[in-house]
């Protein structure tokens, strides 16, 4: 053994004699020792590892010395129960030392108000059982029994509680709270002055004063029955069908068949406003576009009962409604059977025109817009033969449909009388195939002043001599032909009529017409647009253009082609020579 081997095993030998000595000399040791912490190890854990001891230190009140107790019971890695002193204070889980956050703590932190240290003490002291915080954060009790700082969940006893647990609420009654009349509107305050996007359109009755909101009948969210409560929305056009039972006593009582209920004494207003508002200025009248009957019962059928509604509703840019229109469709219905309504809510943005009240200036027609004609100086939509529900001519001209633009039309219907004059005939003829007369002249364009065509018209030939026994010429269809062509730019063309016939074709019957002929009127729109040359086409002969080089022949010069032999052998001769000239200058150049 060297003398280093020797100094080091004579400096642990010292060492090991010293601890025998004190621990010989220390009064109270028990037979269970603590190993001396780590440093940067708390003195004590409340919450362990999982499978765990847990080492508390505690004072001893009649020695004052520090006797250190192992605790052998493991302890639930979830909950953890304080042990309460003496002075309750629940958040003190280190005895002897200062919890840090733990407001009632005030023995072994020496400080009296510990709420100027800690942030989050409660005004009155918890009682209760208290865990940390982070191992729960939702209990199943009154709200009001729930204590929370910044590190603990506590809950108090029941008896303790300063509010008791309120009662359950009581559920309203159904016939308090739910009903099937639509609701009236609620007085609202309104601070703006336009309508928004899904904002409800405020209606007016003036006759009974009575506010209500546009509704737009829906189908119903268990069956497709009509419901009435369904409120339209601005800016959302939307087309609905539902179904509504018809009776026989249904047919002229219930206002939902009644094409006036729609419209009658009804303004929408033009912005939303309040009810006790003067809205004298702002109300905007519902405008029929038609007068429709009221519906009647006649021959066991249910006659001019509401099929389909369409509102039209013009706005502007700032949300302010302009107009509003309707348009109602009417049908033939047997009774006792469901009847399919179609209620349509539509908007249309305003264009403001460039002077207020002025002309709206002149534009091609829309595809499927009205054609519309003058007849002795008043100006009406054309319009086609009408069709009763059983297929017989009418001659009620609310029945006729109008002549949309480009819109080809074929339509027929059946026609008997037992009159025996030819000229009671011959007017009551034209009138089912052209109406009460045809247009003087047609408008090319639309706007306030358009422009004006001319129509021509070719009826039948009439003689003064001709009788129901020897025949009548009467009309038996009557063809309309529309000549039409775009002018204007490529990319922006616009629609112009040139003109139109009514061509009556004519045939011999004899009177009366007992047995039903059939009448038929045929609409035809010709476009007769002359389309400009496209800027390349195709290459024309009197273009000159180079030689091309893999089509390059004797036959070809500038562009042409040479038929005759005679040129073509000219042009062979003079190539051939230039060829030649050529090869010669070559070979003088290399001599």
């Amino acid at each position: 053994m060297n003398f280093r081997q020797w100094y080091y095993s004579l400096q642990i030998c010292i060492i090991l004699c010293g601890r025998l000595a004190r621990a010989a000399t220390d009064a109270g040791l028990t037979s269970s020792v603590t190993p001396t912490p780590v440093i940067g190890d708390p003195f004590s854990s409340a919450t362990p590892a999982p499978g765990g001891t847990i080492e508390a230190v505690t004072l001893d009140s009649t020695s004052g010395s520090e006797a250190p107790t192992v605790v052998t019971e493991a302890a639930p890695a979830t909950t953890v129960q304080p042990q309460l002193t003496s002075g309750g204070c629940l958040c003190d889980l280190t005895p002897g030392f200062c919890d840090i956050g733990c407001c009632c703590d005030t023995v072994d932190c020496g400080i009296a108000n510990l709420s100027t240290v800690f942030t989050g003490c409660p005004q009155k002291a918890i009682s209760g059982v208290c865990i940390e915080k982070w191992l729960m954060f939702m209990a199943n009790v009154d709200a009001s029994l729930v204590t929370v700082t910044d590190s603990l969940f506590c809950v108090r006893p029941e008896d303790n509680a300063t509010q008791p647990l309120r009662a359950p609420p009581q559920y309203p009654g159904l016939g308090d709270s739910y009903h099937f009349s639509p609701p009236a509107p609620t007085s609202s305050s309104h601070s703006r002055g336009f309508y928004r996007v899904d904002d409800v359109i405020q209606t007016y009755f003036s006759s009974s004063t009575v506010w209500g909101l546009l509704r737009q009948p829906s189908p119903g969210a268990a069956a497709a029955f009509c419901i009435n409560g369904n409120p339209a929305k601005f800016l959302r056009s939307a087309s609905l069908s539902c179904t509504r039972m018809l009776t026989p006593q249904s047919c002229t009582t219930d206002p939902n068949f009644n094409a006036r209920s729609y419209f009658s004494d009804l303004s929408l207003i033009k912005i939303p406003t309040v009810e006790t508002a003067q809205v004298s200025d702002l109300l905007i009248p519902v405008t029929p576009l038609s007068d429709w009957p009221a519906p009647s019962e006649q021959n066991n059928s249910c006659v001019n009962v509401v099929k389909n509604v369409e509102f039209v509703i013009g706005y502007t840019g700032r949300g302010e409604l302009t107009h509003v229109t309707v348009n109602v469709v009417l049908a033939d219905v047997d009774p006792n059977q469901s009847l399919l309504q179609t209620h349509s809510v539509q908007f249309q943005l305003a264009t403001p025109n460039s002077t207020s009240g002025g002309p709206i200036p002149a534009v091609g027609i829309k595809v499927g817009s009205p054609v519309i004609g003058r007849f002795d100086g008043e100006l009406k939509p054309l319009n086609t033969l009408g069709v009763s529900q059983s297929g017989e001519c009418s001659s009620d001209p609310r029945r006729r449909a109008p002549i949309l633009f480009a819109h080809n039309t074929v339509t027929g219907c059946t026609f008997s009388s037992p009159s025996r004059d030819c000229s009671e005939l011959r007017s009551h003829m034209y009138g089912i195939l052209q109406g009460l007369a045809t247009p003087d002249v047609i408008a090319m364009n639309s706007g306030s002043q358009p422009d004006w065509t001319r129509v021509i018209t070719q009826e039948c030939p009439v003689s003064p001599q001709e009788t129901c026994e020897s025949g009548c010429v009467l009309p038996k269809s009557l063809s309309i032909r529309v000549l039409w062509a775009r002018q204007g730019l490529l990319d922006l063309p616009q629609n112009y009529i040139l003109g139109a016939k009514y061509l009556f074709q004519c045939q011999h019957f004899k009177c009366p017409k007992s047995s039903p002929i059939s009448l038929t009127t045929e609409v035809t729109f010709v476009d007769s647009t002359v389309y400009p040359e496209p800027p390349r086409g195709s290459p024309q002969p009197n273009w000159k253009f180079p030689f091309g080089f893999f089509t390059r022949g004797t036959a070809e010069l500038d562009g042409h082609i040479v038929i005759n032999g005679s040129v073509t052998e000219k042009i062979t001769r003079g190539l051939m020579l230039l060829t030649a000239l050529l090869l010669t200058g070559l070979e003088l150049f290399n001599g």
